[in-house]
């Protein structure tokens, strides 16, 4: 398992059209901030043995998080600019 950080990324989205390297950083990270956020809060759900539909809907919510990093993910990759650009 300490090996997952280096499996290929894979089935990213499309690139944001029109983006910046600046843009698309400022998208990551603020994606990134919101995704923890969603990911803590299904954490505590499923310590409170939340019912199941809840659990399933903020599973949802965090898999369209975790696209819209992706889409900023494929234009940095494609950019190659680093996280100081932003």
């Amino acid at each position: 398992m300490g090996d997952v950080h280096r499996l290929p990324i894979r089935n990213l989205p499309p690139a944001l059209p029109d983006c910046s390297a600046i843009r698309a950083w400022e998208l990551l990270r603020s994606g990134a901030r919101v995704t923890h956020g969603t990911l803590g809060s299904l954490v505590a759900m499923l310590d409170a043995g939340a019912p199941p539909a809840d659990v399933f809907a903020q599973i949802d919510l965090l898999n369209t998080q975790l696209a819209a990093c992706g889409c900023a993910v494929t234009f940095l990759k494609a950019t190659g600019a680093p996280p100081s650009a932003a």
